[in-house]
């Protein structure tokens, strides 16, 4: 379909002073300000939500004002620029991944930091990083909203906070700010965690299996019972089905322990390294995925679709097999309309983990072996679980006489 130019072409351009013009675009019907910033040689364009000409050109006198005081259209020197902290972050953070912390906790950070377009450093760049306040950051996440079609998810907005306080914090630590201010207050709306039932999810396994025994293929890979096995494995051990930890481990990560029988599991996850303990029934699973593929068990090879070296690649056939399966069997929508993923297992698996437990199981370690926080938990697990028969006669006790 192609794209009607026309709507987004510049029209009516007046000049308010040097340095300062308006502008207007096919497709509204606001002015728009565009100043030059002589310290990072480009314009900044910001809306001036005004239709009169003359009222638009007093907003743009504002904004250039505004600009000018804050000495964002000044020359600073580099050592006090947003960009030098935001650089230096990156390295240090690129020298901690993979170490003691995950390999993708430094390119996640930077993805957001250099974002072409509405990054956080193409947003803030040379601006002086003492004169940054909460308020501009909170117009940094305006600024977001207006680029996209839907405002950005608080999730996701919570991640730029994150970073942006990073950064002021190393311009903090060294002296340059004697505060860091605020970061803005984002309302969070809290989504149950899509997961299957009991019967759902042995839905699932019997989905599986049918599959197996028809020679299913997903874009030429065929399901077999190497899948089966790595599902319950995921199950019974709470990793995330993800690149960095499900579909990153070899079989140097995992060791199998006695008293009581487990696999321990030596993940590089999401929030970090850690050693996490399977359930029982983890020894068999593991055992069995083995034996799907004979001749890769050496200590270098992956545990799931070990002649793939691209992980992203193995990743992805994991995501269609597990699509493949659910449409299968009508189980890719809960109740209410929800989309279930690879990672309503996980959600299955903690959500079943914390039921059959009868509340006996310590919240903490669970947390910990799980790699998230008791706060996740309560927010997206307990607050949506299905209660057991056991948990609700227990809320149906009376004291004895």
């Amino acid at each position: 379909m192609s794209v009607d130019s026309s709507r987004f072409a510049k029209t009516a351009k007046k000049t308010v002073r040097r340095g300062v013009s308006l502008y207007k675009v096919g497709a509204s019907p606001y002015w728009y300000a565009r100043i030059w910033n002589s310290s990072v040689g480009k314009y900044i364009v910001r809306s001036t939500k005004e239709t009169s000409r003359l009222v638009a050109a007093e907003v743009a006198e504002e904004l250039y004002s505004d600009l000018k005081q804050k000495k964002f259209l000044d020359e600073v020197p580099r050592t006090k620029t947003f960009i030098y902290f935001a650089e230096k972050l990156i390295k240090q953070q690129r020298r901690l991944a993979g170490k003691t912390r995950s390999s993708a906790f430094a390119s996640d950070d930077e993805k957001l930091l250099k974002r072409n377009g509405d990054g956080i450093i193409d947003y803030f760049y040379k601006r002086d990083i003492t004169l940054i306040r909460t308020s501009d950051i909170t117009e940094y996440f305006n600024v977001l909203d207006d680029n996209r079609t839907k405002p950005l998810s608080a999730s996701s907005k919570n991640k730029h906070n994150i970073i942006i306080k990073k950064v002021l914090r190393l311009a903090y630590d060294d002296g340059v700010l004697q505060t860091i201010p605020p970061s803005p207050k984002i309302e969070r709306k809290d989504n149950p965690r899509v997961s299957f039932s009991e019967e759902q999810y042995s839905s699932f396994l019997k989905g599986i299996s049918s599959a197996i025994k028809r020679k299913d293929t997903v874009r030429g890979n065929v399901i077999s019972d190497e899948f089966y096995y790595f599902v319950l494995l995921l199950v019974h051990s709470y990793v995330r089905p993800t690149r960095t930890e499900a579909f990153g481990l070899k079989h140097h990560d995992i060791e199998i322990k006695d008293n009581p029988p487990h696999i321990q599991l030596d993940v590089d996850g999401k929030t970090g390294k850690r050693l996490s303990a399977s359930t029982e029934y983890g020894v068999e699973f593991y055992q069995k995925l083995k034996a799907c593929n004979p001749d890769y068990n050496s200590p270098e090879d992956y545990i799931f679709l070990p002649k793939i070296k691209n992980r992203e690649t193995a990743t992805r056939i994991g995501q269609r097999f597990f699509n493949h399966v659910v449409e299968q069997e009508n189980l890719k929508f809960d109740k209410n309309g929800n989309p279930r993923s690879f990672y309503s297992l996980r959600h299955y698996a903690l959500q079943t983990r914390l039921r059959k437990s009868g509340g006996a199981i310590n919240i903490y370690e669970f947390a910990k072996n799980a790699g998230t926080s008791v706060n996740q938990l309560e927010r997206f697990y307990l607050k949506f679980m299905e209660r057991s028969p056991a948990q609700i006669k227990n809320l149906q006790t009376f004291a004895s006489e």
